[in-house]
């Protein structure tokens, strides 16, 4: 006779199928319950406020994620009533933009309309590969004033930078009143600022500043910080050379099927003018490291990853032909794919080899620049 069995399902699996249950149902819902990222989500504007009314010169302050800048910047434009742009800047990133964390930034945008009307402020994502799909921005209503503030500061002082109790990284002129103790202002430098050295004046975004530097500054008090129209700088020694500085065009290093070589063919050279010292071949690679092109390069497509956070020239040598500079690079950021680091490689050795006598430059410690 044939018994008639019916075996159950043991509770262990039932444990196991019914928390795959519960958890496929908490990612569902999860994922349901996700808002996907818009421009408001990726970059949040503190100044201007919509609708506000904005005076030349105004800076333009807010936070955007790590990857809503490339080479720690992107591009801001103001638009008139009737959709022309009035100007183009570039926010610079305040600290470091590879994160995808939110990254203060700002930009001073100096500008001029012939009457008072309506516009927009559009901050545009960073898109260096060019395609639509990863093209985004933020646009904000603003009212835009004729006319430029009168500046209201005009003060003569000492510049300083990373003292203590003041920002780090920032410049700052020191000056006195009558009855009044030692003065602190930070400076804040627009494309349209003008500093003169002797009888020269170019951008101050091409100029190496130094600790102690005599200044006289003319500019516009914003809260605790001055955005300068122009400084006169008076500096102990009046001589000074024009050099070169080599930075990377990839327009110009692409094969015929319009592949990026990676190579020294998109170097492209930019003239300086700095003062005569005694380690000229130390100022041009610091200065270069510097990264600050000028708007009207960034324009003609010249572009560079520097600076690198924590990057600096520690030292230099020259034996029989060969320059040996001793680099510091306490982050690693020397470091990724070949095409970057032989780039970045390749603007200091191509500044370096413009000065008599080196006929071959590398770098210490051999593991910078490495891919």
């Amino acid at each position: 006779m044939l018994k008639n069995s019916k075996k159950g399902i043991s509770r262990p699996i039932i444990i196991v199928i019914s928390a795959i249950i519960l958890i496929g149902g908490f990612l569902t819902y999860c994922f349901l319950r996700q808002k996907p990222e818009t421009p408001e989500t990726l970059i949040k504007i503190d100044s201007p406020q919509p609708n506000q009314e904005i005076e030349s010169p105004f800076v333009v302050k807010g936070k955007a994620r790590g990857y809503w800048f490339f080479e720690a910047t992107f591009t801001i434009k103001l638009l008139d009533e009737n959709g022309n742009v009035v100007k183009q800047i570039y926010a610079q990133a305040q600290g470091d933009w590879m994160t995808e964390d939110f990254v203060p930034f700002e930009a001073v945008l100096n500008f001029s309309v012939p009457k008072n009307q309506k516009g927009i402020l559009v901050l545009e994502k960073s898109n260096p590969s060019g395609l639509p799909e990863n093209a985004d921005e933020r646009r904000i209503q603003v009212i835009i004033k004729a006319g430029e503030t009168e500046t209201n500061f005009s003060e003569t002082g000492n510049l300083v930078k990373d003292n203590a109790g003041l920002k780090a990284g920032v410049w700052y002129l020191v000056y006195e009143k009558p009855g009044a103790s030692a003065l602190y202002v930070e400076l804040k430098f627009s494309e349209d600022s003008l500093c003169q050295i002797g009888a020269t004046s170019q951008s101050c975004q091409t100029v190496i500043l130094e600790q102690g530097d005599r200044a006289e500054v003319l500019g516009w008090e914003k809260g605790e910080a001055v955005i300068v129209k122009s400084m006169v700088i008076n500096r102990t020694s009046q001589q000074f050379q024009t050099i070169e500085l080599y930075y990377y065009n990839h327009n110009l290093d692409k094969d015929n099927s319009g592949n990026t070589l990676c190579s020294r063919n998109g170097l492209v050279a930019v003239e300086r003018e700095v003062p005569v010292t005694n380690t000229p071949i130390q100022d041009a690679i610091r200065l270069l490291i510097l990264g600050n092109l000028t708007e009207k390069e960034k324009e003609e497509g010249i572009t560079t990853e520097y600076p690198l956070e924590g990057f600096s020239l520690t030292g230099a040598s020259l034996n029989n032909g060969v320059l040996a500079l001793a680099f510091s690079d306490p982050y690693n950021k020397t470091g990724g794919g070949s095409c970057r680091v032989g780039i970045l490689w390749f603007q200091i050795e191509a500044t370096a080899k413009q000065f008599a006598g080196i006929q071959q430059v590398r770098f210490e410690p051999e593991y910078l620049f490495q891919p």
